[in-house]
């Protein structure tokens, strides 16, 4: 999974100009990719194209690599060679998930990396939902109270962090959702309609690029 969520990762900085955002379901599992794609030369690879951030896990750090991140794009134009923008690897419901903006070049891709689960074992969580598979009915045909609480939770963070980057009117970016979870009709259901009624679900990856460097390309005026 990590070597191909790297793989993806090079293909897309390959096609999208400006910034790319990738979100990871934890802080553990964004440093563990990092550490394997260093290992494996994937980092590498995508250093070709895109200046790499990581999201900090001190808060007195993101300003600035917001900073870096944000003077790393608006120079890519201006400076020539193979680095055509940057790539930010973020975390769901970390700082750079709720309340910054990544409008226009800062955001036009972003991809999540599975689904960002709350953590069942959480003593608090199992208590909230104990107590809704106690006292709200169950619906048939539907998840129990409880679980239907963690699906929210989780579909909540992640509607978070993909709107992120569309801000205005004039504004676009790609949204690549990297889970088969996410064409169930249960989860695409917790979607923004604005994004449900766009989503189109690919088998493999091949024909989801195919559609993503003709979106990045016509945007691009150049086709």
């Amino acid at each position: 999974m990590m070597d191909e969520t790297g793989r993806i990762l090079c293909n897309l900085c390959n096609v999208v100009p400006g910034g790319v955002i990738c979100f990871f379901p934890s802080y553990e599992y964004q440093r563990q990719v990092h550490a394997h794609w260093d290992k494996s030369g994937l980092l590498a690879r995508l250093a070709v194209r895109k200046k790499i951030f990581q999201e900090p896990k001190r808060a007195n750090q993101v300003e600035q690599v917001l900073t870096e991140y944000s003077r790393c794009i608006q120079c890519h134009g201006q400076a020539g060679g193979m680095v055509n923008g940057a790539l930010l690897l973020s975390v769901v419901g970390g700082k750079m998930s709720e309340g910054i903006n990544f409008s226009d070049d800062l955001g036009r891709c972003v991809v999540m990396v599975g689904l960002p689960y709350p953590n069942i074992k959480s003593p608090e969580l199992q208590e909230k939902m104990a107590y809704l598979d106690h006292t709200l009915p169950r619906t048939p045909g539907q998840a129990p109270p409880g679980k239907a609480l963690v699906e929210n939770l989780c579909m909540k963070a992640v509607n978070q962090s993909i709107g992120r980057a569309i801000r205005h009117q004039k504004d676009f970016a790609s949204i690549v959702l990297l889970d088969q979870r996410y064409a169930r009709p249960p989860i695409l259901a917790k979607l923004p309609a604005w994004i449900r009624d766009r989503v189109e679900v690919k088998a493999t990856f091949g024909p989801a690029f195919a559609a993503l460097r003709k979106f990045h390309h016509e945007k691009s005026g150049l086709s």
